[in-house]
């Protein structure tokens, strides 16, 4: 079998909370699965960036590298962006194989996520924790 690695791909935020929300996501999906081998990265504005997390999975024996994108929609990041910077990765990596998982997008498990949060605050008057 293939030893598998997998990248969680944010966009990046000069904002450390939107860097520190991914590299969260990428570790509650490591507990979850302690098997599996995870890493945070960003296409651009912080680090790590994409080629250092396929590093520290090819120093670690993966043969096999499944991009994640953490994105909601399919703009140009998810239909240019990403495929154009994975491709310069093969030709980097030859001896990797990379795959691309799909967006988040209009997801069922997304669509419940958004009915809470709504109904979170739909009854009461205090805004959500963002807005705090």
């Amino acid at each position: 079998m293939v030893k598998e690695g997998v990248i969680l791909l944010g966009h990046g935020s000069r904002r450390e909370q939107g860097n520190d929300d991914i590299k969260k996501m990428a570790a509650m999906v490591q507990q979850a699965d302690p098997q599996g081998i995870y890493e945070a990265a960003f296409l651009s504005l912080s680090k790590p960036g994409l080629r250092e997390a396929i590093d520290r999975l090819s120093e670690r024996g993966v043969k096999r590298i499944i991009i994640m994108p953490i994105f909601l929609v399919a703009g140009n990041h998810i239909s240019i962006d990403i495929p154009e910077e994975v491709e310069k990765q093969k030709n980097h990596y030859p001896h990797l194989e990379f795959v691309m998982a799909r967006y988040l997008g209009s997801d069922p498990a997304i669509i419940k996520l958004i009915q809470e949060r709504i109904s979170e605050v739909a009854t009461s008057k205090q805004e959500g924790e963002l807005w705090k």
